[in-house]
């Protein structure tokens, strides 16, 4: 019985050892996305030229981290997010209604923290990669609906990888600003949703700010 004892209080010990190292957070924000190399669908003397096959769906975007391992000046952790981003306007044609164009995704990462001068400031790229769902490249009336009863909205499934950088700001023991995160990468197409499709490469930028809830720490 004191073995079984002894052997519960050094694990525990060890798990809160293990975890005092490491960093475990989730994360919540708003990011703008830009859809670009879409193709028009429409002819003269009706065109969406002015749109240059680009849109931009923004909305909200939510993850979770947890960083491992200490590299060099880096700490080494993985993420996974996923956002849900609309957008009333459409890069397949001139028209658009509300929430016209939709792109969902869900990335996995490995992320690199680097430690800086300035113990509130903190630095990070990630590389992700994993699935996202978009209309953005189906004609503008697949999906939609003149009649009472609408459609489902027409969606094909694409592989998604970005890398992604961005600055921490440590506000609070156990809170961090991300004012500002960039990312760019790119979509192939997996699956259609119809027989009518755009190009299956589309190209992905983003810009967003997030809000941080982490583990307490003392920096």
């Amino acid at each position: 019985m004191r073995f079984c004892k002894s052997l519960v209080v050094v694990l525990l010990g060890l798990g809160c050892a293990v975890a005092a190292r490491a960093q475990a957070g989730v994360y919540v924000g708003y990011t703008a996305t830009r859809l670009s190399g879409i193709k028009c669908f429409e002819v003269a003397p009706v065109t969406c030229s002015s749109t240059n096959g680009v849109v931009n769906p923004a909305g909200i975007q939510a993850g979770a981290y947890y960083d491992f391992k200490t590299v060099g000046p880096a700490r080494l952790g993985v993420d996974v997010r996923g956002g849900v981003f609309n957008s009333n306007k459409s890069a397949t044609a001139s028209a658009g209604s509300i929430n016209s164009t939709g792109y969902d995704n869900l990335l996995v990462g490995l992320k690199g923290t680097f430690h800086t001068r300035y113990s509130w400031l903190a630095p990070y790229a990630q590389v992700s990669a994993g699935y996202a769902r978009s209309n953005a490249t189906e004609p503008f009336t697949l999906g939609l609906s003149t009649t009472a009863v609408p459609t489902p909205r027409v969606e094909d499934s694409f592989i998604e990888y970005m890398g992604i950088a961005g600055v921490a700001v440590h506000v609070f023991s156990f809170v961090d600003l991300r004012p500002i995160e960039l990312g760019i990468g790119n979509m192939n197409r997996v699956a259609g949703g119809s027989a009518i499709d755009g190009p299956a490469s589309v190209g992905v930028m983003s810009i967003g700010a997030s809000v941080v809830l982490h583990m307490p720490s003392s920096k």
